[in-house]
């Protein structure tokens, strides 16, 4: 008897060429998803782990990126910073009180350095652009010593012990300082 003309090839083994290949594509994946891992802890480690919020949160990482210096400085400063371009997280590195009026050098997660004014009493609400004034560049000039220039000019010091104004017509302004508490 003749072999019929319509019967198929005999099958090639394919079970060893399907484990093999199984076997490199979980080895492929594996690796992928551990180095994905692994760059996500690495981001969450240089940014806190956490979303920028406007106020202090509950929330504490066991080792924090990034040790605040201070408490946070006033809720219209950060406000202000973000409308600004910058940073809604600013810490107090500095308050003063001279006089009536209330001083704050903050600081970001950076490193950068703020200043924000506000006159008309200690008590008095801030309203940016009516009774305060927020600068960024601010420049250490000493242990406890900050230093800043206003687009007028006008040259603003503030230290743990006194507050002055060197206005750009050369008129000098010096307050004693007292560091809020």
């Amino acid at each position: 008897m003749t072999p019929s003309a319509d019967l198929s090839p005999p099958r090639r083994p394919i079970f060893f060429p399907v484990v093999i290949a199984t076997v490199f594509l979980t080895i492929i994946a594996m690796t992928g998803g551990f180095v994905l891992g692994e760059r996500q802890r690495g981001n969450d480690r240089s940014t806190g782990g956490g979303v920028a919020t406007l106020g202090p949160s509950d929330e504490t990482s066991a080792s924090p990126a990034f040790d605040p210096p201070g408490d946070w400085c006033p809720q219209e400063t950060r406000l202000t910073s973000e409308r600004t371009g910058g940073t809604s997280e600013l810490w107090q590195v500095l308050k003063i009180y001279a006089s009536d009026d209330v001083y704050w050098i903050c600081q970001d997660r950076d490193g950068g350095l703020y200043y924000q004014g506000k006159t008309g009493g200690r008590d008095a609400p801030l309203i940016e652009g009516e009774n305060g004034l927020f600068l960024t560049g601010v420049v250490r000039v000493g242990e406890d010593s900050y230093r800043v220039e206003d687009q007028k000019g006008n040259i603003f010091e503030v230290s743990t012990k006194r507050f002055r104004l060197i206005r750009a017509s050369g008129k000098v302004e010096t307050a004693s300082a007292e560091v809020a508490g």
